[in-house]
């Protein structure tokens, strides 16, 4: 009985980037303007929840491994978004400042987190590039699944309480 829920969960989790898609966007959607901002977006909010994500690595000892994967992930994510940038013709990236202080809540995170995966979603179409499209979706479907284990770790915590 718990494998079959387990097993409509995880169906559930992997449909789960492809559901974003399908939406219409929220009242509060950004409309990019181009691949240039939507990069930059992406940026911005990959080294806010790689920053928050590691300072929380570094207070609960058992966060470490997801959080090298994380950041794995990450850098071959900004090593292919740099190449696209390339083949665009856009400018090259300018390495964002994580807060020097981040706040190292799983619910702050929960949100940067979610906040990384929207700016995926929201900017595709101002891509104008299938294969820009392709590989950033590939990226949206990584950041999902990282939000996917941060919920199921808030829902522990919540648990444990």
């Amino acid at each position: 009985m718990a494998s079959t829920g387990r097993r409509r969960f995880l169906r559930g989790a992997a449909a789960a980037p492809l559901a974003l898609l399908a939406r219409p966007p929220a009242a509060g959607a950004t409309d990019y303007a181009s691949a240039e901002e939507v990069f930059n977006a992406i940026d911005r909010r990959e080294a806010d929840a790689e920053g928050r994500l590691a300072a929380i690595a570094r207070a609960v000892g058992g966060a470490e491994p997801f959080a090298r994967s994380v950041a794995a992930d990450d850098a071959r994510h900004r090593v292919e978004r740099e190449k696209l940038r390339r083949r665009l013709k856009l400018a090259a990236s300018t390495p964002p400042v994580p807060p020097a202080k981040p706040d190292a809540s799983l619910a702050r995170l929960r949100e940067v987190q979610q906040q990384l995966v929207h700016a995926h979603a929201e900017g595709l179409p101002a891509l104008g590039d299938a294969g820009a499209v392709a590989v950033l979706a590939r990226h949206m479907v990584d950041a999902s699944r990282h939000l996917t284990v941060i919920d199921l770790w808030i829902e522990a915590e919540d648990v444990r309480g």
